[in-house]
C-alpha cells in the first residue's frame, strides 16, 4: 500500500507536537507528553482528548485545524495543568457526546481554554451536552473567548462547579449556552463591541457559602442577552454567598438584554451601576425583583424603565439614577442619597420604603403636579430636594413630598417657580412637605431664606407637622443688580497676565454696598486679589479686583478654569445678583499656540510728511487771509 502524505499546508496546523492522534483510537492522552503517535492531519475525529491527565498536557489547533471528539477533559487530575488554544477562522473543536459532560476545563487540575480569532469549541448534540468548568474542589478554571466570530457554545454551560473559574469575553467573542449557564463560583468579565454572553432560556449564578464572590462584569460595547435573567441560582443547593452584576463603560455602557434580574429570595446579590456614561442615554429596561439591591457607584447616568419591586437598598453613591416609568423605583427599597448622588423622579410620582439624603433629590423634570411618597421614614443629613410650585395663593399648584412615617435632621428645599403671578396666602399657605408621622426634621429654603414671585415674598413655615409656602406683604423695591466680568477671558500662564474682574451694578447705592462674591479655589497656577465681600463705594457702580496668571514652565498640565461669581446679599434685598459667573482660562504656555497676526501700522514716509506738512501750511494761509478780508 502507498503511503500517503500529508499536505505542506495542513502543516500549519501543529505547534509543537499538539494536535494529533491514532485513526481508532479510543482517547488521546497529552499528560505530560505531548509526542503523538500515528499519522497526522488538519483534520481529526476521535472518541477522548485528555490535555493534562496528571502532569502538563497543551494543544493547539490552529490556522483552520478541526477537531471532533465525544468529550475533552482540559487539567484532569490533582495537580495537572492543561491548556488548548484555537486560534484562526476555521480552527475548531466540535464535541458530539450524548452523555452529560461533553468538555470540562479545570476537572480537578488546572485548565485552560483559549479560542481567538474567529476558533469555534462547539457541542452539537440535543441532550445533556455540558461545558463545565472548574469541575472539582481545587481545581481552577480559564476560559478566554477573543475576537470577532470567535465561540464557545454548548447546550449547558456550567462554570465554577466546585473550584474557580475566570471567564472573559473580549472583543466580538461570544459564550452561547442553550439551556442556560450557572456560575457557581469565580467571575465572568464581557467588554468589547460585540462581546456576548447568550442564552436561550436563562443565566443563572450564585456563590456558596465561604467561597468568594460570583462576579459577572458587563463593560464598554457588551451585553447579556438571555430570555430571562436570574441572580443567584435557585436551584444550586448551598447558595448562599453574595453575588454582582456590574455594568461599566464610559460611552456605551453594557447592556442587560432581558426581561428581569431576579435576586430571589438569597440576600446578598447586588447590581453594580459602575459605568461614567453621564449622557443621560443608558436605559435599564428588566424588572428587577427579589432580596437584592442596587448600588451606583460612579460618575454615570442611568434611567431605570422596568417595573421594579426588589427589596435591598438603593444607594448612589455618585452619579444620577432617574425613573423612567411609573413604578421604576422600587416601593420595597431603602434609598441612600450619598453627598455625590442624585436621584431624579423625573415627571413620574414613585413610592420609595425609605430615603435618607445627603445629595440631590430632583423632581424639577415634572412640572408643579408630582409628587414623591417615602411609606416609612425620611432623614435629612443636609441634603436638597428640587421642586417647583406656580407661585400665587394658597391653592396654588405645587409638587410635594409626603412622608408617611417620620422626619429627621435638616433638608434645603429648592423651590422654583414655574409661571406663578405671585399672591397673598391665607390660612396655612401652599403645603408642600406633608408629614403623617413624628415631624422632628428641619426644612429650608436656601440663601437669601425665601422665594420671590411677582413682588411677594414666600417663606417656609412649619404648621403642625406640616411645613407650607407662605406669602408676605408685597416686596419694597429691591437693591440694584449686581454682575461680574473678568477681561481678558484667556491668560497664558507666563510673565504680566493679567485680568481685571470687574462688579458693576445697574444703578449706584447712596452709601458703600458690599457685594458678597463666590471666590475662586485656590491654585498654584495663579493668584488674586479678590476678597469677598467686595465693596462697590457710594455713589459708584463699579470695584474691580484681578487675577494674575503664575509664570510656569511645567510641560503637559493643561489649562485651569478660574471661576468667579456673584453670591447672594448678606442683607436681604440689598442687591440681586444677575448674569453668569466670570470665567478666566489659564492656558498652558507649554503648549503649542497659534502664531500672532500683528497689524502693520502704515507709514507715510519722508516725502508723504513733506507733502502734508506742505498742504496744512497751504490751508493755514488760506484760513488766515479769509480771516484778514
Amino acid at each position: 500500500m502507498k503511503k500517503q502524505t500529508m499536505p505542506p499546508a495542513r502543516y500549519a496546523l501543529l505547534a509543537a507536537c499538539m494536535f494529533a492522534g491514532l485513526a481508532q483510537a479510543q482517547s488521546i492522552n497529552f499528560s505530560g507528553d505531548t509526542t503523538p503517535t500515528g499519522n497526522q492531519g488538519a483534520s481529526f475525529t476521535t472518541t477522548q482528548v485528555i490535555v493534562g491527565d496528571s502532569g502538563t498536557g497543551a494543544l493547539n489547533i490552529l490556522s483552520g485545524g478541526q477537531l471532533a471528539s465525544q468529550g475533552g477533559n482540559i487539567g484532569q487530575q490533582a495537580g495537572s495543568t492543561g491548556t488548548v488554544v484555537l486560534d484562526g477562522a476555521g480552527s475548531s473543536w466540535t464535541l458530539t457526546s450524548p452523555g452529560f459532560t461533553s468538555l470540562t476545563v479545570g476537572n480537578g487540575g488546572s485548565g485552560s481554554l483559549q479560542v481567538r480569532n474567529g476558533a469555534s469549541v462547539s457541542t452539537v448534540s440535543n441532550v445533556n451536552v455540558m461545558f463545565r468548568s472548574g469541575q472539582l474542589p481545587g481545581s481552577s478554571a480559564l476560559v478566554e473567548v477573543d475576537g470577532a466570530n470567535s465561540i464557545v457554545e454548548g447546550d449547558y454551560c456550567e462554570f465554577g462547579n466546585n473550584g474557580n473559574s475566570v471567564v472573559r469575553i473580549t472583543n466580538g467573542g461570544v459564550i452561547s449556552c442553550k439551556l442556560g449557564g450557572l456560575l457557581l463560583n469565580g467571575e465572568v468579565n464581557i467588554s468589547g463591541a460585540g462581546s456576548k454572553w447568550v442564552s436561550d432560556t436563562q443565566l443563572e449564578w450564585g456563590a456558596p457559602a465561604g467561597r468568594p464572590d460570583a462576579v459577572v462584569t458587563v463593560g464598554e460595547g457588551a451585553s447579556i442577552e438571555a430570555v430571562s435573567y436570574v441572580i443567584p441560582a435557585s436551584n444550586a443547593a448551598g447558595i448562599t454567598g453574595p453575588t454582582a452584576l456590574k455594568i461599566e463603560g464610559a460611552i456605551t455602557p453594557g447592556a442587560v438584554v432581558t426581561p428581569s434580574i431576579d435576586f430571589q429570595s438569597i440576600e446578598g446579590g447586588v447590581l453594580n451601576l459602575n459605568h461614567s456614561d453621564a449622557s443621560g442615554n443608558y436605559q435599564l429596561a428588566p424588572d428587577i425583583l427579589g432580596y437584592g439591591g442596587v448600588d451606583v457607584n460612579s460618575a454615570g447616568t442611568t434611567t431605570l424603565t422596568g417595573n421594579n419591586s426588589y427589596y435591598n437598598a438603593t444607594n448612589i453613591n455618585s452619579g444620577l439614577l432617574r425613573a423612567g416609568a411609573a413604578n421604576s423605583l422600587s416601593p420595597s427599597s431603602d434609598f441612600v442619597v450619598a453627598a455625590g448622588g442624585t436621584l431624579d423622579t423625573n415627571t413620574f410620582s414613585p413610592t420609595v420604603l425609605s430615603l435618607d439624603n445627603s445629595g440631590l433629590v430632583t423632581m424639577a423634570a415634572g412640572g408643579t403636579s408630582t409628587v414623591l411618597t417615602v411609606a416609612q421614614n425620611y432623614t435629612g443629613n443636609g441634603g436638597v430636594i428640587a421642586m417647583n410650585a406656580a407661585l400665587a395663593d394658597s391653592g396654588s399648584p405645587t409638587q410635594k413630598l409626603v412622608v408617611q412615617g417620620s422626619t429627621s435632621g435638616n433638608t434645603i428645599l429648592n423651590i422654583s417657580n414655574l409661571g406663578g403671578a405671585g399672591a397673598q396666602t391665607t390660612g396655612d399657605g401652599i403645603l408642600v412637605v406633608q408629614v403623617d408621622g413624628d415631624s422632628n426634621g428641619t426644612f429650608s429654603l436656601p440663601a437669601p431664606g425665601y422665594v420671590v414671585a411677582g413682588g411677594f415674598r414666600y417663606s417656609l413655615v412649619q404648621v403642625g407637622n406640616n411645613w407650607f409656602l407662605q406669602s408676605e406683604n408685597q416686596v419694597e423695591a429691591a437693591g440694584p443688580e449686581a454682575s461680574v466680568v473678568c477681561t481678558p477671558a484667556q491668560l497664558s500662564d507666563s510673565a504680566n497676565q493679567v485680568a481685571t474682574c470687574t462688579v458693576t451694578l445697574s444703578t449706584a447705592a447712596t452709601a458703600d454696598l458690599p457685594i458678597n462674591l463666590v471666590l475662586p479655589a485656590a491654585n498654584p497656577r495663579y493668584t488674586t486679589t479678590c476678597a469677598s465681600p467686595m465693596v462697590v463705594a457710594a455713589n459708584a457702580t463699579q470695584a474691580s479686583c484681578t487675577i494674575t496668571a503664575t509664570p510656569n514652565t511645567t510641560a503637559g498640565d493643561g489649562d485651569v478654569t478660574v471661576t468667579l461669581a456673584i453670591a447672594p446679599p448678606t442683607t436681604a434685598d440689598a442687591y440681586t445678583p444677575v448674569g453668569p459667573a466670570a470665567q478666566v482660562v489659564i492656558q498652558d504656555a507649554n503648549a503649542p499656540q497659534p502664531p500672532a497676526s500683528p497689524t502693520a501700522v502704515p507709514t507715510l514716509g519722508s516725502w508723504g510728511l513733506a507733502a502734508l506738512a506742505a498742504l496744512m501750511a497751504a490751508l493755514g494761509l488760506r484760513r488766515s487771509r479769509k480771516s484778514a478780508a
